[in-house]
């Protein structure tokens, strides 16, 4: 196995593992307690989410599993696609790490174990949990990468 993929499989395991870590230790620790880190700005509470983003399909845990799989599938082949391209490559392991932690808290809870909540102008944010975090780093990474592609392209 080339090196390359060691790295792959083993950059998405400990991203995944960070993720299972931070749920395990808010399911041992707040049990519906809050936590306060910063007044008025940042939370720590735990949340058991049936639904995707916002709670959107809440409850739908088969529909959801499904989509899952299916984007698992085409992020796979995007790695295998941009393998050479190190920053699209990081932002696909990024979103392919996030994807694989909520899915297996899907599968084996249910649902998924949100607890980062954020108020910004006196308005409570969504909360969500690290594995959302790789994604949402990961998909805007890939959106600069591609409009810095896109600038690129247009310059020829």
């Amino acid at each position: 196995m080339k090196k390359r993929n060691i790295f792959i499989i083993l950059f998405c395991l400990i991203l995944i593992f960070i993720d299972f870590i931070s749920k395990y230790l808010v399911i041992n620790l707040l049990n519906n307690k809050t936590i306060i880190i910063i007044n008025n700005f940042l939370k720590f509470i735990y949340v058991k989410n049936s639904g995707a983003a916002f709670g959107f399909l809440s409850g739908n845990i088969i529909v959801l599993i499904i989509v899952t799989l299916i984007l698992l599938i085409y992020i796979i082949k995007e790695v295998k696609n941009n393998y050479n391209n190190r920053w699209i490559l990081f932002s696909y392991l990024l979103i392919l790490s996030g994807a694989l932690g909520n899915l297996i808290d899907r599968i084996f809870r249910g649902y998924v174990i949100d607890f980062i909540s954020f108020t910004l102008f006196n308005k409570e944010m969504a909360v969500f949990n690290i594995a959302d975090s790789y994604i949402t780093i990961g998909v805007f990474l890939l959106i600069i990468l591609l409009i810095k592609k896109e600038d690129v392209l247009w310059k020829k």
